[in-house]
């Protein structure tokens, strides 16, 4: 064990020295909170599934829902994700681009005025502060459990390496950061699922000794389960989840789109979140399949576990020898680390550009938001850490976390859906619709009772998109020059011919006698539709084989 302790503390270090070196060249606010725009698709594509996968979003709390609720769990990695990935990558990430955006509810305000910026925006903190407290939470609980360290002292360890480089070094540092860590999460964790194949049999295996012998219902290895089962029926989660806080996740969550706003190009960042789809597919492969196999380890050895948010530590505790340990929990560790700094840089971002900026202190210099978006992830980490205890309440992490998206992300793909396809959504429209919509989220999850979260973030979204739309109609239709650019019905073509209208004025040419654009297609192995057509298909295949 006392091995295991090492490679953590120096797997620890490392991370806090790299930290610190990539922060050398942070200097103004767009390194700081786009990274210069300078990141290649290969970063973004590492960034984006490093922030989206950590103690929540992977193997803690969705292992434990998986070790509780079996197959379904997958369907995050398996049927939402690469398809919300693909989509967000071939679609709304060019919205923001043309936007000129650093937040997503920047690009809102530019939709619809500032007072849905302003909800949004405060909406979203106090998700990222609870999600941020989940993460430290589970960290600290994984390492109290595993190998004794004690839960608080471990906790402000784990908060003082990320945010000292999620401080310093912005998100330039984080996604250089997120893109190691990625490489270690894979090669880290990756040999679990091995061991526990060739111990219980296969998958096969594990299926005939907990439906034939256990006699567990054959729902629990299905990823799209009937409309009986109490956790997720299938219907819903097409409907409540795929199309709604799956696709609100990829192209509503800040700390998701804020690292493709940082990539050099457009086409790096709409290739890097595409291809991101690749690791969330194999992301059910390291902490979905191997839970299914933990209940036939556990009762064999005797283990017994508390609370499913427990199990993978507990897994992997009484199958791995020391020194393999230390690096398995060395990249578990990094799951978390990745997850926090994504999640922490993007609150400052919302905090300063959303908000201070906005509305607080106008006019200042550059230097002086740079410092204040340092000072915001300070206060940001100081109040996630007074959450920690109120977090540890809830009996499972990921029910908590789901809930409050679903109540989220439902009224807000109401009005993002409507801005970008429907021009004659309006400010007052969408400000009803968003408020209605929420409280009705608010209502029928804790008034009605409804704990099933795909329903709340369906109905929600429902909701949000009726009122919109009759308050939209009963109220002025917007001005043209509000919406040109920002819509579907916007032609992009003429935006192209627009712009090139503005830079032959600017150089004193005329339109006609300007050289022709050319434009440099990327290598066939590099082709977006390539990839994102061979992502979609083997989505299918997992879901025929799972379903």
């Amino acid at each position: 064990m006392s091995s295991d302790l090492i490679i953590i503390g120096m797997y620890l270090a490392l991370m806090f020295t790299a930290g610190i070196f990539f922060s050398r060249n942070i200097k103004n606010t767009a390194d700081y909170f786009l990274a210069a725009r300078s990141a290649p698709w290969f970063w973004i594509m590492g960034a984006v599934w490093a922030t989206n996968i950590g103690f929540l979003h992977g193997y803690l709390a969705h292992g434990g829902a998986a070790y509780e609720w079996g197959v379904i769990q997958a369907n995050f990695e398996w049927f939402q994700g690469p398809f919300g990935y693909v989509l967000t990558g071939l679609f709304f990430i060019a919205f923001y681009w043309r936007a000129g955006i650093f937040t997503v509810p920047h690009f809102l305000e530019r939709r619809y005025g500032s007072g849905i910026r302003v909800i949004y925006s405060i909406a979203w903190l106090i998700f990222f502060i609870i999600t941020i407290a989940a993460e430290l939470y589970l960290g600290g609980l994984f390492l109290k459990e595993l190998i004794g360290l004690p839960f608080w002292p471990t906790v402000l360890v784990l908060t003082c390496v990320v945010g000292t480089y999620t401080l310093l070094g912005g998100l330039g540092a984080a996604i250089m950061m997120e893109f190691v860590q990625f490489i270690i999460m894979m090669l880290g964790t990756m040999p679990l699922l091995f061991i526990l194949l060739n111990m219980t049999g296969g998958f096969e295996g594990i299926k005939d000794v907990l439906i034939n012998q256990w006699h567990i219902s054959d729902q629990y290895f299905s990823v799209l389960p009937d409309i009986h089962h109490p956790y997720g029926p299938g219907p819903w989660i097409i409907m409540g989840q795929c199309f709604v806080v799956t696709i609100g996740w990829c192209a509503g969550h800040q700390s998701m789109v804020q690292r493709n706003l940082g990539a050099r190009s457009l086409y790096d960042s709409k290739l890097g979140y595409v291809v991101a789809g690749v690791p969330k597919t194999l992301g059910a492969f390291l902490y979905v399949v191997p839970m299914l196999a933990a209940p036939i380890v556990f009762a064999k050895h005797g283990i017994f576990v508390e609370k499913a948010d427990a199990a993978y530590g507990k897994l992997i505790l009484n199958l791995l020898p020391t020194g393999m340990l230390g690096l398995f929990i060395a990249g578990l560790v990094s799951a978390g680390l990745s997850s926090i700094s994504g999640v922490l840089n993007s609150s400052s971002t919302m905090v300063i550009k959303d908000i201070y900026e906005r509305f607080l202190v106008k006019g200042k210099s550059d230097h002086h938001y740079f410092i204040a978006g340092r000072a915001a992830t300070f206060g940001i980490i100081v109040a996630s850490l007074l959450l920690v205890s109120v977090v540890a309440k809830s009996p499972l992490i990921m029910w908590l976390e789901q809930t409050l998206l679903a109540i989220l992300l439902g009224p807000f793909m109401g009005v993002l859906i409507l801005g970008i396809f429907w021009r004659r959504t309006n400010t007052s429209g969408s400000l009803i619709g968003y408020l209605v919509g929420s409280a009705y989220a608010i209502w029928y999850q804790q008034i009605w009772g409804q704990n099933i979260f795909f329903k709340i973030s369906w109905w929600s979204f429902v909701v949000t998109l009726v009122v919109t739309v009759i308050a939209s109609l009963l109220t002025r239709k917007p001005k043209a020059e509000k919406v040109e650019g920002l819509t579907w019905e916007s032609d992009f073509h003429a935006q192209v011919g627009a712009i090139t209208e503005q830079r032959a004025e600017t150089n004193g040419t005329q339109v006609t006698a300007m050289p022709e654009i050319k434009v440099t297609m990327p290598p066939w192995y590099l082709n977006l539709k390539y990839w994102a057509t061979g992502i979609l298909i083997v989505q299918l295949a997992l879901l025929l084989f799972f379903g």
